[in-house]
């Protein structure tokens, strides 16, 4: 047995200031993302993460006052109920501004939102874009890209159109990506689809990450302080945040976000070169 507690005293307890920069707050979701990895290694079992909770960030003072809100770093998630942001980083109440919207994708409620955090939570340091693997709406997008005549389909519901309209160009440029490093052949692969949506995914997660850094950091600059941006991927087999790697299969940790995109284009063609998605091309199953 495993468990993750979340431990409130029953003493008042002064909650910590938490991050004061962003590389610090990045570390921060990394090592929670260690150290919530680490319960399910072999050989854990019997394992404890306790997570402490100072009662005030519940509304439980002698003053009964509502806590102030203090995230240091904000996330943009997908909605996939398999993917418990706060659980997974092994974070705290009141840690992180959450904004969670199928596909992880930047419509304008999702943009509002983090609009908010930057301009109304100096706390804010680090903006996050967390992908997944095996991501149900990238692979609806996905499905509609390799069979168009199912997109009919999809006209009853408009907002659902829109959501794979979005995730459209992260799968077309993961398409091309994946022809240019294994040729046009690649489409007749096994696991050509299953590679395909593995390179959304990352390639989704990257161009958020762009757009969510470049309107960040000017809306930043306008309040006097600095709000970096990164990516990451959860992986709902190893249970960690990173990336398919060029050498490795998976590089565990947070990317910084895309800055010239023909280095980003640069970069997702390794990972299509590399060995997670190469073994991908090679054997299919059924993505979920």
């Amino acid at each position: 047995m495993r468990e993750i507690v979340w431990q409130i005293t029953d003493t008042e307890t002064v909650r910590d200031a938490g991050p004061t920069d962003a590389r610090t707050a990045r570390r921060r979701l990394e090592r929670g993302s260690e150290a919530f990895t680490a319960l399910f290694d072999a050989g854990s079992s019997g394992a404890r993460r306790i997570v402490q909770l100072a009662p005030e960030e519940l509304g439980i003072s002698p003053t009964g006052d509502a806590p102030d809100q203090r995230p240091f770093a904000m996330v943009l998630s997908c909605a996939d109920a398999r993917v418990p942001v706060e659980m997974l980083l092994s974070q705290r109440a009141n840690d992180l501004f959450v904004v969670r919207v199928a596909g992880g994708v930047l419509g304008e409620s999702a943009m509002g939102s983090l609009d908010y955090a930057v301009a109304r939570l100096p706390t804010v340091h680090l903006a996050l874009v967390l992908g997944h693997t095996r991501c149900g709406a990238v692979t609806a997008a996905v499905d509609t890209y390799l069979h168009p005549d199912t997109y009919v389909g999809m006209g009853d519901s408009r907002p659902l159109l829109a959501l794979v309209h979005n995730l459209l160009g992260p799968v077309r440029l993961a398409a091309h990506t994946l022809e240019e490093v294994h040729g046009r052949e690649v489409v007749s692969r096994p696991g050509y689809r299953d590679a395909l949506v593995e390179m959304a995914v990352v390639a989704n997660a990257g161009v958020v990450a762009a757009a969510i850094a470049a309107r960040s950091s000017r809306r930043a600059a306008v309040v006097g302080r600095r709000v970096d941006t990164g990516f990451a991927v959860y992986d709902l087999v190893s249970r960690g945040i990173g990336v398919p790697g060029s050498l490795a299969a998976w590089v565990p940790g947070i990317v910084d976000a895309p800055g010239d995109p023909d280095a980003f284009s640069h970069w997702l063609r390794e990972v299509a070169f590399g060995p997670r998605v190469s073994t991908m091309l090679e054997a299919a199953h059924e993505v979920r």
